[in-house]
């Protein structure tokens, strides 16, 4: 529990400081001066929540963890007593900085080469150990996991749909707040499905490169994704009409980038990367033609959806998530099969 309890709280810290640096850089490439910086950022830093969650809270929960994590480690002996006070000390100089005025950023230059040498010898035996990671264990945690993502990814898409079907359109709860936890978990299905995609690929060369460049696109697609349902939950919880609920969503979307980045083509990129994915798994044979017709007309289908307005556009969801299911669940149910020596490729 409380390894899994200072993971949690250090992603949390983490994300909050990489959210931090989305939005510098957001700025600095929107403005022209440090005014228009500072009153951008200002806007910004007034949002509710903003200034004490990403900047004040947050972040100090990364460095926390980090001191219970290798405390814990040292604790149960695998972890020397050196590496937790390198830890230690690397967070207390780099919060040195909250309450002396040191020039240079020189704490944080500091902070950083501490913990340098703390994380350097077990970097160094992670890769000592790294021939061994695909054990029988791992390698079927990991089937298992990718089996029920590929399952169920589509299940989460037009779970997400149907809750919003119920008022989540109109800012109803509970089914704002349900339908965007059920898509945000869709989300990272997908992701996972993505992944594992990419692993059965196994090109050589220029295929090799494409498959990579496919699986960042579609990740960094996701991401985007997963940051739109992030937001929205935020403007769920930090208003309590209807009202200001569009007031802040407008208030957000007019941030410079943000518009494009979470609403527009920054969440649909995911799909040319699957696309690329799949395509390239049937020429290579490792899916069968009709996996990749479900697959185009999964595409079809959802840009019908973005492109058309109209009654029936609503229609076309079900189908899209339809094909898209019937397209992924059997590579799933493949993957959660008893392993046979020839399981590794996803047969035609």
């Amino acid at each position: 529990m409380l390894a899994t309890g200072s993971l949690i709280v250090g992603v949390i810290g983490a994300g909050c400081l990489l959210i931090q640096m989305v939005i510098d850089l957001v700025v600095g490439f929107s403005t022209d001066n440090r005014t228009d910086m500072r009153a951008l950022s200002g806007q910004i830093h007034d949002l509710p929540g903003v200034q004490s969650a990403i900047y004040d809270v947050g972040p100090v929960l990364l460095f926390l963890a980090l001191i219970v994590q290798a405390i814990h480690l040292a604790a149960q002996g695998r972890g020397t007593t050196l590496f937790a006070t390198l830890v230690t000390v690397a967070v207390l100089v780099n919060g040195a900085e909250l309450l002396v005025e040191i020039p240079l950023r020189l704490a944080q230059a500091g902070s950083a080469l501490i913990l340098w040498l703390a994380f350097l010898p077990v970097g160094r035996e992670l890769l000592r150990r790294s021939s061994s990671d695909q054990t029988p264990a791992v390698t079927m945690t990991w089937r298992t996991l990718a089996g029920w993502s590929l399952i169920l990814a589509p299940v989460g898409q037009i779970g997400g749909w149907t809750f919003m079907r119920f008022g989540g359109n109109e800012g109803v709860e509970p089914w704002t707040t349900i339908a965007h936890s059920v898509w945000l978990i869709g989300f990272v299905l997908l992701a996972i499905a993505c992944v594992e995609l990419f692993r059965r690929v196994r090109s050589r060369g220029a295929g090799q490169i494409l498959a990579r460049v496919s699986l960042a696109v579609a990740l960094i697609s996701l991401t985007a994704s997963i940051a739109e349902m992030v937001v929205d939950l935020y403007v769920v919880f930090a208003t309590d009409n209807l009202a200001q609920l569009k007031a802040l969503d407008q208030q957000i979307r007019s941030i410079p980038a943000a518009e494009a980045i979470l609403y527009g083509f920054g969440t649909q990129l995911v799909y040319l990367g699957f696309l690329i994915l799949i395509i390239q798994l049937a020429i290579l044979k490792r899916i069968s033609t009709t996996t990749l017709t479900l697959v185009l007309a999964t595409l079809v289908l959802f840009i019908g959806y973005e492109v058309l307005d109209g009654p029936g556009r609503q229609a076309l969801m079900p189908f899209a998530v339809l094909c898209m299911w019937l397209a992924l669940a059997p590579l799933g149910w493949r993957l959660l099969k008893p392993a046979t020596p020839a399981a590794d490729a996803i047969t035609p």
